[in-house]
């Protein structure tokens, strides 16, 4: 990892990283799921180029490997955070050789079952349509994954003292718009946002906050390949493109500074206007 003369920036990795110079995150210690691409992927690179130490989680190894090979601030660790086991032995590693975390990323997420269609869109909406293994899968992976996180997280932030810590859980714009999605996607996502507020109103007496993001069209894998669909779903947005996704990581990590620490229990719209 580098800077540039001007302080304005650092490389992570192949991503130059623009910080306009903040080091947020020095001798802090944070763990993202969805790591290996997307908005997991740019969540690691802004809190790295901002001093953090990452271990970043993802159920694709190789994807992991591959792009974290070579930033030695990232520890990279294969996870289905839909395994309660997998998810625990994930963070008694970050226990035994860190004794605190500071902030927790939910980026993990699946927009539908893989052999649905089209993995970018899903298959029909028509609920009729939707198997049981697909319900429960994505129900697994987006909403009780992100539970079994959340869970293994809180006893290690509170290691932290009274300096607390954050949790960004990352929902949809999906949960909020009348958009015919297929309905395990929504339900998941709205999901994500209940849990949200009642963890928040438990744990904010420690100092520990947790908010959901939900991001419109971010520019993913998970993105429509229709270029005709996509054209439709961005229309939606008074702000009408697609985000990047340092965009997206931009908000999610400045919710996990001490700048924000007196927001909890949030639903953060970053979707052009497209939920107001």
């Amino acid at each position: 990892m580098s800077q540039d003369q001007q302080g304005a920036g650092v490389q992570v990795g192949g991503t130059f990283v623009v910080t306009d110079g903040a080091r947020r995150f020095e001798d802090r210690v944070a763990v993202v799921t969805g790591a290996a691409r997307g908005i997991g992927q740019a969540v690691v690179e802004r809190l790295v180029a901002e001093g953090a130490t990452v271990y970043a989680l993802d159920l694709r190894q190789a994807q992991l490997e591959e792009t974290w090979a070579g930033v030695p601030q990232v520890t990279s660790i294969a996870v289905d955070v839909g395994d309660s086991a997998q998810v625990r032995a994930a963070f008694d590693r970050v226990r035994a050789e860190h004794g605190r975390l500071d902030a927790l990323v939910t980026a993990a997420g699946i927009s539908d079952a893989p052999w649905r269609s089209d993995p970018a869109i899903g298959g029909s909406p028509e609920p009729e349509t939707i198997d049981d293994e697909a319900w429960d899968m994505v129900i697994r992976i987006n909403l009780t994954g992100t539970f079994y996180c959340v869970r293994s997280a809180v006893p290690l932030i509170r290691e932290a003292g009274e300096r607390g810590g954050a949790i960004v859980t990352i929902s949809s714009v999906g949960a909020l718009a009348p958009y015919p999605l297929p309905a395990a996607y929504p339900a998941s996502k709205a999901g994500v946002l209940g849990m949200t507020r009642a963890i928040a109103a438990l744990l904010g007496k420690e100092n520990i906050r947790i908010n959901a993001v939900a991001p419109a069209a971010t520019r993913t894998e998970m993105l429509p390949k229709d270029e005709e669909l996509l054209a439709a779903m961005v229309a939606l947005q008074p702000i009408p493109r697609v985000v990047p996704t340092s965009e997206m990581a931009a908000t999610i990590v400045y919710l996990c500074t001490q700048e924000a620490q007196f927001i909890t229990g949030q639903t953060v719209n970053v979707n052009g206007g497209m939920v107001m």
